[in-house]
């Protein structure tokens, strides 16, 4: 299940694959649910204590939109133990997901300038990107409103997403998949520019004859 930074170079450099690959990279303060969430995605199953202390990457199919996906989600360890790692594992990533607790503010507050430090070394105008508040389920020690957090995502460019690992398996396939489907919609060409334009040119030529014809 687990894989090391090299392993994975030497799996993306493979012979080509039928399948789309898909790259995520799940990032958050210790504690907020982070490895449950991948193993409640890959699994179904919900396991609420992990200590983990090194990388560890997870690898599942899908199909999306009729089309087949390799997905690979790197885990890293806490904040403290993977900062040598964390730029060329965001190299590595075509997504991420980042995700707090509702019950911990500071892992609230610790999002946006790792959201800075993405975009800063993608350099795309627009990097697919989930956030993920967790346990909705503990109501009673929320620190952090649903509305903070869509406030958060929409500055921060994001799609948003409040769930309970714990107790909706639902809700979290639905939010990785929506990070899914954010990628492969970067992933994939824009229309050749001359044909685009061809076609603008030919729309616009029927249209005025149509006109001078009905002038006529």
């Amino acid at each position: 299940m687990s894989e090391t930074g090299q392993d994975r170079q030497r799996s993306n450099s493979g012979s080509s694959r039928k399948m789309v690959p898909v790259k995520l990279l799940i990032l958050g303060a210790q504690n907020t649910g982070k490895t449950a969430l991948c193993v409640r995605f890959i699994t179904k199953r919900f396991i609420g204590e992990y200590d983990h202390k090194k990388e560890v990457t997870y690898r599942c199919n899908r199909v999306l939109d009729h089309e087949a996906v390799d997905v690979e989600i790197l885990d890293l360890p806490c904040k403290e133990s993977c900062a040598s790692s964390l730029e060329s594992s965001i190299r590595w990533a075509d997504g991420f997901l980042l995700l707090y607790s509702i019950t911990q503010r500071l892992s609230f507050l610790e999002l946006p300038p790792l959201k800075t430090l993405i975009d800063k070394i993608k350099q795309n105008l627009v990097v697919p990107t989930v956030l993920v508040a967790n346990k909705s389920d503990l109501e009673i020690g929320r620190e952090v409103t649903t509305e903070e957090g869509q406030k958060l995502a929409k500055d921060l460019r994001c799609g948003f997403k409040e769930l309970s690992v714990a107790e909706a398996v639902l809700a979290v396939e639905v939010a990785v998949m929506q990070l899914i489907r954010l990628v492969m919609d970067q992933q994939r060409p824009l229309p050749d520019r001359r044909s685009y334009m061809l076609t603008v040119r030919h729309a616009l030529t029927r249209k005025l004859t149509r006109s001078k014809t009905m002038q006529w």
